[in-house]
């Protein structure tokens, strides 16, 4: 006996006895736990729906296909399909016409509308997109989904208000779905940089969903975005938080499947884009820690960020190496974009400074090489001169007088309090200047330039 008579229509879920919400984990347990049941030899009917249930749910791009063709009827299924085709190639504008037409025939079709809205969008058809997605909301007031993804519209639009608002409803009519917290929030970071008004409304509304969604496990993986934006919004004065949120980020990264390492990889890039990098200097372990865990951080980008980070990290751990603090104020000058004529001065002030105490630093510019080679690097045009002079007090009289022209050029005075530079002695001669074509001084008779001048 099948679990579904041949006439009926089956249903995936019920032949795996799961939810229409269930987590890929559950598909997979349900899936095991009734092949070991039904196994192939003795239940070969039965075997073959449970199979095909897994096989279509198990897979995001066919349980999504599944979900949306609900009860369809026969004469639309059709063309449903091939709309669903268009879209998995890439031709939304033309599974958009096919929507469109079943929706003038059928339009209590809203599994059909919402395909129809999600096409527009893909096809960079917003303003369209925004209008068929107010449209659900108007027809199920009540589903937070419809107010979410209108939310994520608005937002393409570039309507920030309209999106709050939109997604305070969302989270209104679910306070329990993480999704919905994460799309509230979402807006408000948009808006950070604006007043610190929005800062602390962005910071109080993390802390919210955070505790709102505590004692949720089913599908804790989706917690990551959420610890993200609470580390963003905790404005890195209380590290101590801040990395706490990070860990937990960190955590639920490792400990979850595929679908944890691409909300993992989102969420850095997310925290990339609204963090400055010496902002986060100070998290470089656990930024590594997250990237070594998503395969998609071997990206250039991606590592060409982080290894801006360390050298951030590298440069504010030298003085706990035992490194005059000068070499710290250097590198942290070098590392940001110098646009300013001051910062440009304080950057040959220090190098004076080094130049005039040579005894002190000279040990030290060799053990940056050694230790610390790429923030070497970032500088070492300078330091490998320095290091293989054979007059550095040349060196630094040539910068002496650089500097001292320069800051008359620009009006400033004294602006590193570090260098004490000694002041430039006229150099003398101690004989009478000799041209190339006057007579030699030794009394040959010949010419300077062909006798001692040779």
């Amino acid at each position: 006996m099948t679990l579904f008579n041949n006439e009926q229509k089956k249903n995936y879920y019920e032949v795996l006895g799961l939810a229409k919400n269930a987590e890929a984990a559950e598909i997979k347990r349900a899936y095991f736990g009734l092949v070991r049941k039904y196994q192939p030899d003795r239940f070969p009917e039965e075997f073959k729906e449970i199979r095909a249930a897994y096989e279509t749910l198990s897979s995001q791009e066919k349980r999504a296909e599944y979900d949306a063709i609900g009860d369809l009827p026969a004469s639309v299924a059709p063309l449903f399909h091939e709309a669903q085709r268009f879209d998995r190639f890439g031709r939304h504008g033309k599974a958009a016409e096919l929507y469109r037409g079943i929706l003038k025939s059928h339009p209590e079709l809203d599994n059909v509308r919402e395909e129809y809205a999600w096409s527009l969008r893909n096809d960079d058809k917003t303003g369209k997109a925004v209008e068929v997605w107010e449209e659900l909301c108007r027809r199920q007031p009540g589903n937070s989904h419809y107010a979410r993804e209108l939310t994520g519209t608005y937002l393409d639009r570039g309507w920030i208000k309209k999106a709050l608002a939109e997604a305070r409803r969302a989270v209104s009519l679910d306070r329990t779905s993480i999704d919905n917290w994460s799309s509230l929030i979402a807006c408000a970071v948009m808006n950070i940089n604006k007043t610190q008004e929005a800062w602390d409304e962005a910071q109080a509304l993390s802390l919210e969903a955070l505790k709102a969604v505590k004692n949720i496990k089913t599908g804790e993986w989706k917690k990551i975005h959420l610890y993200a934006y609470a580390f963003i919004t905790s404005g890195l004065k209380k590290k101590d938080i801040a990395r706490g949120h990070l860990r937990e980020l960190v955590r639920l990264t490792r400990e979850g499947g595929r679908e944890s390492r691409e909300e993992g990889r989102q969420a850095l890039e997310e925290i990339l884009r609204f963090v400055p990098v010496e902002g986060l200097a100070f998290f470089y372990s656990e930024l590594k820690e997250l990237a070594d865990l998503l395969p998609d951080m071997h990206n250039k980008q991606f590592r060409l960020k982080l290894s801006d980070i360390r050298l951030y990290f590298d440069a504010e751990n030298l003085v706990k190496k035992n490194f005059h603090e000068i070499f710290r104020d250097l590198f942290r000058i070098l590392l940001s974009d110098i646009v300013e004529d001051e910062e440009a001065l304080e950057v040959m002030a220090i190098e004076c400074y080094l130049l005039d105490n040579r005894d002190i630093f000279f040990p030290q510019m060799r053990r940056l090489k050694a230790e610390f080679p790429d923030l070497y690097a970032l500088y070492d045009s300078f330091f490998n001169e320095a290091l293989r002079s054979r007059n550095p007090e040349k060196m630094l009289f040539q910068r002496s007088k650089k500097l001292a022209k320069l800051n008359r050029k620009y009006g400033f005075h004294d602006i590193h309090d570090k260098e004490d530079i000694p002041e430039q002695q006229p150099i003398r001669r101690d004989e009478p200047k000799v041209g190339r074509n006057d007579p030699c001084p030794c009394g040959s008779g010949k010419k300077y330039k062909r006798c001692c001048g040779a």
